[in-house]
């Protein structure tokens, strides 16, 4: 199957009224919803409900060569700096950038109001809570041994992040907000975009690469975890539209998805 998703510029007429009502204000309430359950039950997945979920040993063991010699190319001795650095940008330094700048287009433009806000940002939220739902479900099956229990004797075997490190959290956190943001900031017009793209992705580029130094992630764990993060951010602020129009038609490959906003 072949997926195309072509887009257009420009935005559906201004709303009238309030911002929760009519069709698009329906459809608000929903998203609103979907971004506020997922970030609900990561947080649950977290917190009480982790140890239940996180593997107590791990289930992936030994990582192939590839990981062990980039591992070994590329983690610091202070790990602890690298980890504390990969919050700070993970964390922080891309969600305000991307947040932020989608915000600030939102909140200057010609048609700024509470539903544009909603339109603009619920997307990137959407994008961090469902692709974060997601990963927990990856790491709590995989239960793949962290690079800092494998090779390190300070660990505490009590831990319940030591089996989960397939796959990078940090990463698909990072190039979800860069790419979710950029695409709303294209699908605008906005001037924002370039600056989204400029800054976003060598900060969570930068990341992926930090939370290797910080012997928490291998690089398979933050090479999927960036994939994820990127397809997520390329698909869920289309779906986000309430003017999307998809259809399957035939095609040479048998059926394509084809659509348009």
């Amino acid at each position: 199957m072949l997926l195309v998703l072509a887009g257009a510029p420009g935005r559906a007429a201004a709303d009238d009224g309030s911002w929760y009502e009519g069709p698009r204000g329906r459809a608000r309430v929903i998203h609103l919803s979907v971004a506020a359950g997922f970030g609900a039950a990561f947080l649950v997945s977290e917190t009480a409900a982790k140890p239940a979920l996180a593997p107590d040993t791990c289930r992936w063991c030994d990582p192939p060569g590839l990981d062990k010699s980039i591992r070994d190319a590329l983690v610091w001795d202070d790990y602890d700096e690298a980890r504390s650095l990969s919050n700070l940008t993970g964390y922080v330094a891309v969600p305000a950038l991307g947040l932020g700048l989608t915000a600030a287009a939102s909140l200057v433009a010609d048609d700024a109001s509470w539903g544009r806000l909603i339109d603009d940002t619920v997307p990137i939220l959407e994008t961090v809570t469902i692709s974060q739902v997601v990963t927990q479900i990856a790491k709590f099956s995989v239960g793949r041994a962290r690079p800092l229990v494998r090779f390190r004797d300070v660990v505490d075997p009590d831990d319940q992040d030591n089996n989960l490190s397939f796959y990078s959290g940090h990463s698909a956190l990072a190039f979800g907000v860069t790419v979710s943001a950029g695409m709303v900031a294209r699908c605008n017009n906005s001037s924002m975009e370039p600056v989204i793209w400029g800054v976003g992705l060598p900060l969570s580029f930068a990341t992926a690469y930090l939370r290797i130094a910080a012997d928490k992630h291998y690089f398979t764990d933050v090479l999927t975890g960036s994939v994820v993060g990127v397809v997520a951010g390329l698909t869920i602020p289309r779906l986000m539209r309430s003017d999307l129009d998809v259809a399957i038609v035939p095609s040479s490959n048998g059926v394509t998805l084809a659509g348009s906003f």
